[in-house]
């Protein structure tokens, strides 16, 4: 059978570097390939060769053609997210400058347009990931598990031949993940080819057929699923070098600020009302956070946790219509947004995906101290050596003069939390911190989270849909419900809980 696609002796330039050179890959309609590999190992790199995002500059490609790759082929990814929202950025400014603002594309305007000419409907599948609530929505106000469901249907709707899935569990809610897995399995069949990238070994598709391995940089091993997929296998391509998190610069574990109480209240939200569209998000939510205590929030896609967030860092516009306080001030009560910031560290998707320039590692960790996306001021001596210090603790060193956007997804996430702990923050706000990370990282950044507790000068707010990925040092749980149309309640305790909704 000729295949779908093909690299022969093939070597891989990604911008200025060669990347898993003398590779060969062949992928054939009815068979599906899990890829996996730690962070940093080329695993995205390589799938981006099977749509011509990634140029071979050494052996073959079939077809050899960009077009002909990008035309059969549709990828769901965390950088095509990244280009979505960019276009957005840019169409804004545009729009800025005629005088016409429209809040910016719909869901529905991508998933129509996608849909043209495709020979096969997929209205089932678009049902059960519940695109349709979706297709009114602008882009830009989607939740990130909301992103990735919208990226599904938009790959889905043009029936590709091959179907690219990059993480495409990511930020999806339990529902949502064990809905995705049937259909991933069930679209697995003989009429395409499914690839799936994936740095969790219980992600793998029970219809995937083979398993490719990458790791620094080159295919360790590939071949069908029966004859690789064993434990000891796996567990190989993850054995690096040991991640310690190294002792935390001297600044973090300093004594608490003068005025500094165990009962200070940091967080206080009372009776909030949030609308998207005169839908209610909330309403007349009540939440109190007090130093010291670390909190998980918790709850399905679209039941509001982003959007609480969101609330207490002072992003959202209605924060400033509702009682909203944070470190005793009011939002829009008089007071500096910057000085409040000042004591906010802060790692989300979001973040992530708006963060991209073209600047080093190093520099973005500085740009904590400044809050900003970009560093447009001269650093200190001291603040230099406190973010080269951070880097340091988390074994980032060796990535401190690559550019951000060079980085790995993992890489990346790592050295934005080096970026929110520079201040050091009275508050670090992590919007599912551990996603896209493998194993080790996750088993750092959780030790690290831990640590940063542990010196009792940062209050911990978390959210995540993994219970294996909740901190040691959670001590308040803050379960968001959402039931059809109504406004989110909201349920506290304090005490562990094991959380369907998670």
């Amino acid at each position: 059978m000729t295949p779908l696609v093909s690299l022969r002796q093939a070597s891989l330039r990604m911008r200025d570097r060669v990347l898993l050179e003398g590779i060969t890959w062949e992928i054939r309609t009815g068979e599906h390939w899990a890829v996996v590999g730690p962070n940093g190992a080329g695993k995205s790199t390589l799938v981006k060769a099977l749509t011509g995002d990634v140029p071979v500059i050494r052996g073959e490609i079939f077809p050899s053609e960009p077009v002909r790759l990008r035309r059969q082929a549709a990828c769901l990814s965390f950088e095509s997210q990244r280009k979505w929202i960019a276009q957005e950025d840019r169409r804004d400014e545009y729009h800025a400058f005629s005088g016409r603002m429209d809040g910016g594309a719909r869901v529905g305007d991508f998933i129509r347009l996608a849909q043209q000419g495709a020979k096969r409907r997929t209205s089932d599948i678009f049902e059960r990931i519940q695109i349709g609530l979706l297709l009114d929505r602008h882009i830009r106000e989607l939740s990130s598990g909301e992103m990735r469901r919208f990226q599904i249907a938009l790959a889905l709707s043009t029936n590709p031949r091959i179907l690219i899935l990059d993480e495409p569990y990511e930020g999806l809610d339990q529902e949502y993940q064990a809905e995705l897995a049937r259909i991933i399995n069930e679209l697995m069949d003989p009429d395409r080819a499914v690839v799936m990238v994936t740095h969790r070994r219980s992600e793998i598709p029970l219809n995937a057929t083979h398993v490719i391995g990458v790791k620094a940089g080159r295919i360790v091993f590939q071949g069908r699923r029966e004859d690789l997929l064993d434990a000891r296998r796996i567990d190989s391509l993850y054995a690096l070098p040991e991640a310690h998190l190294s002792e935390l610069p001297a600044a973090v574990g300093a004594s608490l600020r003068p005025g500094k109480t165990p009962l200070e209240v940091l967080v206080n939200l009372r009776n909030v009302t949030v609308r998207h569209r005169a839908v209610p998000v909330f309403e007349n939510l009540s939440w109190t956070v007090r130093h010291g205590q670390h909190w998980v929030v918790c709850g399905a896609n679209g039941s509001g946790k982003s959007t609480l967030l969101s609330l207490v860092v002072g992003d959202h516009p209605q924060a400033y219509a509702n009682t909203v306080s944070v470190f005793g001030k009011r939002r829009g009560g008089g007071g500096s947004i910057r000085e409040t910031k000042a004591g906010i560290g802060l790692i989300s998707a979001e973040l992530q995906v708006r963060y991209r320039k073209a600047i080093t590692a190093l520099d973005v960790v500085v740009s904590g101290f400044f809050d900003s996306t970009g560093l447009y001021r001269k650093a200190s001596h001291h603040q230099t050596a406190a973010s080269e210090a951070w880097m340091k603790s988390f074994g980032l060193q060796t990535l401190a003069d690559k550019k951000f956007n060079h980085l790995s997804h993992g890489e990346q996430r790592m050295v934005l939390l080096a970026r929110a702990m520079v201040k050091p923050p009275r508050l670090l706000v992590l919007d599912e911190p551990c996603q896209g990370l493998d194993i080790a990282n996750r088993r750092l950044i959780l030790q690290a989270i831990d640590r940063i507790a542990a010196t009792g000068q940062t209050t911990i707010l978390f959210v995540s849909h993994h219970i294996d990925e909740i901190p040691a040092c959670i001590t308040h749980y803050l379960i968001l419900v959402r039931e059809g149309s109504q406004p989110s309640r909201a349920i506290v305790s304090d005490a562990p809980l094991i959380i369907d909704s998670l």
